[in-house]
């Protein structure tokens, strides 16, 4: 699906996704990923979205953003308690949804300038 906005703040965009895929700035990606405004990573996340903890989140840096998007796939799935409670405690608002939801909700927070990370598991 194409989401593209006319207008974006930062260097990095979100073209599309689709199952297993998603596209930024024309480079596809497979892997779990975590993309900012400024900012790609591709190393730092664990294979699947159940296995994301409170060290992985202290690791991104969760609370020094606005919005924190957690995209666990195709489907939703939520990440045990004890992360949910871990980015409370850390000041990091946590919005777990869909790799889909996530990727156009990026887009939309991206557009009005917003200091966003989203952790995107194709």
């Amino acid at each position: 699906m194409d989401i593209s906005l006319d207008k974006s703040s930062g260097h990095y965009h979100i073209k599309s996704y689709d199952n297993h895929r998603i596209c930024i700035n024309d480079k596809e990606y497979t892997n779990p990923l975590t993309v900012s405004l400024d900012e790609i990573t591709q190393d730092t996340l664990p294979r699947q979205a159940t296995d994301i903890n409170a060290e992985t989140l202290k690791q991104l840096n969760v609370d020094s953003y606005e919005a924190v998007l957690l995209g666990t796939g195709p489907n939703l799935t939520q990440p045990s308690w004890d992360v949910i409670e871990a980015a409370q405690m850390m000041g990091a608002p946590l919005e777990v949804m869909s790799t889909g939801a996530a990727c156009r909700t990026f887009t939309v927070l991206a557009s009005e300038g917003r200091h966003v990370l989203a952790i995107l598991y194709p």
